[in-house]
């Protein structure tokens, strides 16, 4: 049986008073991750998908990213439609005011992409007003309940269908971030390693889709201690 989460516990990237300076170097740690480890990768993968399968509109598509970080994961969505000749809008919203603040300067040249701030547990989002919402290496900060509510505000505004990506939870996990981050920084390192920590089990992860009434979401695990919850809603459009 895996550990408990350490929910009680801190990472020094949700300290409100981290300097500009460390919190640039967590988000480019989280960005190296997901281009190297695969984060933005299954959320372009499943877009992608779902646009081949034609599931999704045939004029433009609009997802929400929740806590969005420095919105690197919508820049490659935005990359993919580009290439794919899709038309893509992406809003990205986030509670943290320095973090949108970086994430503005670092994406000032994306087109198509929007930012604002907003509290994921209330997005500030008409039902139904996004074709999908799309939430990456968030829910691990939350307590399960919180985390829940944040899924079903992603049903709320969704018309198509969400897409999860987040971390999981086991011995294997732990000692594989353990050797990647030797050689970071003491902050980065910490926070990688209590992130796994707080990640999520198999069981809890399938014991959501029950709560969530949506049996039409499907977990599927991934390199790198990684996992998505994705799906389309059957009435979805």
């Amino acid at each position: 049986m895996s550990a408990r989460r350490p929910i009680h516990l801190t990472e020094f990237m949700d300290n409100p008073a981290l300097s500009s300076e460390d919190l640039q170097r967590e988000l480019k740690y989280i960005r190296w991750v997901n281009h190297n480890l695969g984060g933005s990768r299954v959320v372009v993968n499943q877009i992608a998908d779902w646009s081949k399968q034609k599931r999704l509109p045939s004029e433009t598509i609009t997802v929400l990213d929740v806590a969005t970080g420095s919105a690197d994961i919508p820049g490659d969505i935005l990359q993919w439609a580009a290439a794919e000749k899709r038309a893509v809008n992406v809003v990205g919203l986030d509670l943290h005011p320095g973090t949108l603040r970086i994430a503005a300067e670092w994406t000032a040249k994306v087109e198509r992409l929007s930012l604002i701030g907003g509290d994921a547990v209330r997005l500030p989002i008409a039902d139904k007003a996004v074709d999908i919402a799309c939430c990456s290496m968030f829910l691990h900060h939350l307590d399960e309940d919180t985390a829940l509510g944040v899924m079903r505000e992603m049903l709320r505004v969704s018309r198509y269908g969400i897409i999860v990506n987040d971390l999981v939870r086991a011995t294997w996990a732990k000692i594989a971030i353990y050797l990647l981050t030797l050689r970071t920084s003491p902050t980065t390192r910490y926070d990688a390693r209590l992130s796994v920590a707080k990640g999520w089990t198999a069981d809890e992860i399938n014991n959501w889709i029950r709560q969530l009434n949506a049996p039409w979401l499907n977990c599927r695990f991934h390199r790198y201690a990684r996992f998505t919850l994705a799906g389309l809603k059957p009435t979805g459009g």
